[in-house]
């Protein structure tokens, strides 16, 4: 009885396989049906822009069935239509000749930048064939704006945030944490090993088969953070003198640390042998930094009564300012939103949060207090959204595949942000958001203290 209950059992998976194979057809070897039949697609492959219209000339040839009486016909189709567009074509066997031989053409449209492929597969009954050698389709975008706009309204928008900021630095404070630099180590140590190899880690697991996308997360970690770490430390009541002097020696040290990690590990790590470093754009945005900060301290030591006022209104500022430079961003690259995927989510997610606790528990292993550790862990958890991009730039990737890829530092940046909002609004809903010791911002003491001095 278990036996007979066993043979019906495998009978009814052999039928369900047996459909399966029907539904889906089944692929046979190249060459099997009508011989090594072969495919001139007159030129080697297809580069056109968005919303343009390419003829491509087929001449399919050397099409000899072993039957004669075998019932088949080709078919011509774009592999990704999301890319490139193009109605499928299908050839029947009456319309080649004794030879085995057809010509004719069909058009191509451009729909979205990307990769995709002109397909062709013999079909016979169920069974199917596809060439070996399909026409790669490389459409690209039409509109593109200047990269320097981006990158000087950017690098504006940015160094008015550290002029902002240098205005709250405590100098004697500041000089403690230069001469005893233990918190600043843990944000060298955090940003320039801890973040590359959650960065390297993450991209290798969940895209084992693209590098460019690897690179783009590996650079998104590796990128110090800028003034948007800063300002949240604002808002999070953390330690900003520990915050802006751990953003100004990670940038100086980029200049350095970069081009170890880039030109030695990252030629090794991935499949670009020309790899560069953008030196100029990297000492220029550190020098405007400092210079920035260095101008902020003396407009507090020598014009206290302009000061009064950017106390006054330091967050709102903040505010608009970052929202600037995340919208200017966002804005000039809203192209790659479409190119989000579960994989871009994941470590968009995944790299900030390893990156927020691992660098709180070495701060705690050094034994940092609880703003220090809070500090750092947002410098190195708040992403760097315009770094990662010059980078990207410089990496010598080719269209469209530099823009397909701008959409892991744009995704990291913003949900990392989201991250520190989600975690602010819980802190004020907890009444935890306060000043936990004497290195906490504390804004309406840092207010009274300036109202006193004027």
């Amino acid at each position: 009885m278990g036996n007979a209950k066993q043979n019906i059992g495998r009978q009814f998976v052999a039928v369900g396989v047996l459909m399966i194979l029907g539904l889906q057809g089944v692929r046979s070897e190249y060459g099997d049906l009508v011989g090594d039949w072969l495919v001139d697609y007159d030129g080697d492959e297809l580069n056109f822009f968005e919303d343009s219209i390419w003829r491509v000339d087929l001449h399919i040839y050397n099409v000899l069935p072993k039957d004669s009486a075998l019932n088949y016909y080709f078919v011509v189709y774009s592999k990704d239509d999301r890319r490139a567009s193009s109605p499928p074509l299908e050839i029947k066997k009456e319309d080649f000749d004794l030879l085995g031989s057809w010509r004719g053409a069909l058009y191509v449209t451009g729909v979205r930048f990307g990769y995709s492929s002109l397909e062709v597969e013999l079909k016979s009954a169920a069974v199917t064939e596809t060439y070996p050698n399909p026409l790669p389709i490389t459409v690209l975008r039409t509109q593109v704006v200047d990269e320097r706009i981006t990158t000087y309204v950017s690098a504006a928008l940015a160094l008015l945030m550290f002029l902002n900021l240098g205005t709250v630095l405590d100098m004697q404070r500041l000089a403690g944490i230069i001469c005893r630099p233990v918190g600043p180590v843990v944000g060298v140590v955090s940003r320039y090993v801890l973040m590359p190899a959650l960065g390297f880690g993450l991209g290798r697991a969940l895209w084992p088969g693209s590098w460019p996308l690897q690179l783009a997360l590996f650079y998104t970690a590796l990128a110090p953070s800028g003034g948007l770490a800063n300002v949240c430390a604002v808002f999070l009541k953390g330690n900003i003198n520990l915050s802006v002097a751990t953003t100004t020696i990670n940038s100086l040290l980029a200049l350095a640390l970069l081009p170890i990690w880039i030109l030695v590990l990252g030629r090794m790590l991935y499949e670009d042998e020309e790899l560069t470093v953008p030196f100029g754009q990297l000492s220029g945005g550190a020098a405007a930094m400092v210079a920035c900060l260095a101008i902020g301290v003396l407009l507090r030591l020598c014009v206290p009564r302009t000061t009064r006022f950017i106390f006054r209104f330091l967050k709102p500022l903040s505010v608009v300012l970052s929202l600037c430079l995340v919208g200017l961003t966002v804005g000039l690259n809203a192209f790659v939103i479409y190119e989000f995927t579960w994989q871009i989510l994941v470590a968009a997610i995944c790299l900030p949060l390893a990156g927020y606790l691992s660098t709180y528990l070495l701060s705690k292993i050094l034994c940092r207090s609880s703003t220090d550790a809070l500090t750092l862990s947002i410098e190195a958890s708040v992403l760097n959204m315009t770094m990662p991009i010059v980078l990207l730039q410089s990496s010598q990737l080719q269209q469209p595949q530099l823009d397909l890829v701008l959409v892991m530092p744009i995704a990291s940046s913003l949900i990392s942000l989201v991250l520190v909002v989600l975690f602010y609004g819980i802190r004020r809903c907890l009444g935890c958001n306060r000043q936990q010791d004497a290195d906490g911002f504390d804004h309406k003491k840092l207010l009274a203290e300036q109202e006193g001095d004027v």
